[in-house]
């Protein structure tokens, strides 16, 4: 008979048994808990890792974003006018890929973006770099004709004035003029003999003694010359005021005094023109004119006292 209170080796066993699946769920619990903590901290790990590659990436966009946009603005500045209309669709693409990296979207969405707005970008820049050569092409052509044309008016200009020149020679050389104008008033005395006097109130006629040039250029023959004699009031004197006392020279109508035809040869010729008074020669300066159809000869003063 056993005594009360005392161990039985069959509790013993059940005891140890007990102990030992406690101990052994214990270990594995030990151990899985080790398994998790390992895990776990591998994960966080790989998630640090993933998330520092993903930041990497994304600052790696970001700078090959900035990138394009700079290249762009610094070419936008020079061709702004340009690019104004382009501008908007470049700004939108710059913007929507701004903001799949602020909110980390897929790499690879991302990067097609990018890849995209480059393309745009390359593209605009290209076709305006084309136009801009072509526009400097033009400027130069431009200014290669302009110096042509410059030159063309020199030379036309330079062409001009030596024809100018040339006319005036002619129109110089083609001058008839009268030189040695003599004028000589006179009254006549007895038997008709001629005597100078400068007293007007004595003159009876004036007369102008002239010696007309040589000129190989003028037509030679005969030729109308006419003398204007002006009073100190500056009228014209003359016979009447009919058409018959007046010449026409280079479309003006001039009345003359007296007139003469000579026969002109292209010598030097010796001629003179008599006025006489029709009434009484007033005191003053009297201006001479000599004139042919087409030719002013000269002038010349006489003062009566």
């Amino acid at each position: 008979m056993e005594t009360k209170g005392s161990v039985t080796p069959e509790a013993n066993k059940k005891s140890e048994k007990i102990y030992r699946i406690t101990i052994l769920v214990l270990g594995v619990l030990v151990l899985l808990l080790g398994i998790l903590w390992v895990t776990s901290r591998q994960s966080l790990k790989e998630v640090t890792t993933e998330r520092e590659v993903a930041e990497e990436l994304n600052r790696g966009l970001q700078h090959e974003l900035d990138s394009v946009l700079e290249d762009y603005y610094n070419f936008k500045i020079e061709y702004d006018s340009v690019l104004a209309d382009k501008d908007s669709v470049i700004q939108a693409n710059a913007e929507e890929i701004q903001d799949l990296i602020r909110r980390q979207e897929d790499y690879y969405r991302i990067r097609r973006q990018l890849n995209l707005l480059r393309e745009i970008t390359q593209n605009y820049v290209h076709e305006i770099d084309s136009l801009h050569n072509e526009n400097r092409v033009l400027k130069a052509q431009n200014v290669q004709m302009r110096d042509e044309i410059e030159q063309v008016t020199r030379r036309t200009t330079e062409l001009t004035e030596d024809k100018e020149q040339l006319e005036s020679q002619v129109e110089m050389a083609s001058e008839l003029r009268a030189y040695q104008i003599e004028p000589y008033p006179f009254r006549i005395r007895g038997r008709g003999r001629e005597a100078e006097t400068d007293r007007a109130r004595r003159v009876e006629q004036i007369r102008v003694c002239f010696l007309i040039g040589e000129n190989p250029i003028i037509s030679a023959g005969e030729m109308n010359v006419y003398m204007r004699i002006a009073d100190p009031d500056g009228n014209i004197l003359r016979m009447s005021d009919a058409m018959e006392h007046a010449f026409i020279h280079k479309e003006d109508t001039l009345q003359y005094s007296v007139s003469d035809v000579v026969n002109y040869q292209n010598e030097e010729l010796n001629t003179c023109l008599t006025w006489e008074r029709t009434e009484e020669f007033e005191p003053g300066v009297y201006s001479i004119s000599l004139f042919t159809d087409k030719h002013r000869l000269g002038e010349t003063a006489l003062e009566l006292r």
